[in-house]
């Protein structure tokens, strides 16, 4: 996840040199200067995104585990935003966001089929509140950034082990996020689009450490680990 991360600042990072150069050749139009004078403004949001769990080993047993393979997952949602002053404004995201999450489990030392893959897949209701800190305007190109809490229900039950889907340990629904985000908007004519990469880091442990007593025989899944925390890494596209 951290070499995809590198990668897509990278990429920002590039195509934000671009862009300012582009816009510094022209300054003869500014386009939708109604866009920073609303107090209120809607619009909204897609998304594609990388999830995985950061995870704290017990040692009670010789189970260890890594993230396998990173699957896309995609988010849509509603943007709203209360202008605050010329440079801040507090925005309301709500929207779903679909995660798949691999982590492979190894015995230590190595054992014959030492390697078992878990699987879990989520469907998020997700309510971030976050604060949007803009840099001043130039031409139709502007920065920011954005940070706040982050409140998601995920709506796929985790409350039983189910080997069936390579489901061997239990999370609970409810997390709390913390987000911060780098991003740009590009001024149009009728609106503004953004491109922002958003970093979500998980507050609360998230696993069920009573053992599910309906699928007994998983219970070393769940004592091999201490503490599961979620992490996300977004790539959004809005529309305001």
């Amino acid at each position: 996840m951290y070499r995809f991360l590198v990668v897509i600042v990278l990429v920002f990072s590039l195509s934000y040199g671009v862009r300012g150069q582009e816009v510094l050749r022209n300054t003869s139009i500014l386009n939708y200067q109604r866009g920073d004078r609303t107090i209120m403004h809607f619009g909204f949001t897609l998304g594609v995104n990388y999830m995985d769990y950061r995870m704290v080993f017990s040692g009670k047993n010789s189970l260890r585990g890594e993230t396998g393979k990173l699957d896309v997952g995609f988010l849509v949602g509603i943007v709203s935003e209360l202008r605050v002053t010329d440079d801040l404004g507090l925005r309301f995201l709500p929207g779903l966001e679909f995660a798949t999450r691999r982590t492979v489990f190894t015995h230590v030392p190595d054992v014959e089929d030492n390697k078992t893959e878990n699987f879990n897949e989520s469907v998020y209701i997700t309510m971030p509140l976050m604060l949007k800190y803009k840099a001043k305007r130039i031409n139709n190109f502007r920065p920011y950034i954005t940070a706040g809490p982050c409140l998601k229900y995920d709506f796929q039950n985790h409350s039983t082990i189910n080997p069936d889907k390579a489901v061997y340990f239990r999370t609970k629904p409810l997390d709390v996020f913390l987000e911060t985000g780098l991003g740009c908007d590009f001024y149009l004519p009728y609106f503004k689009f953004g491109m922002e990469l958003r970093l979500s880091l998980g507050l609360t442990d998230i696993l069920v450490k009573k053992y599910d007593t309906k699928n007994p025989g998983y219970e070393m899944y769940t004592d091999a680990l201490k503490k599961v925390r979620a992490r996300m890494v977004t790539v959004c596209f809005n529309f305001e």
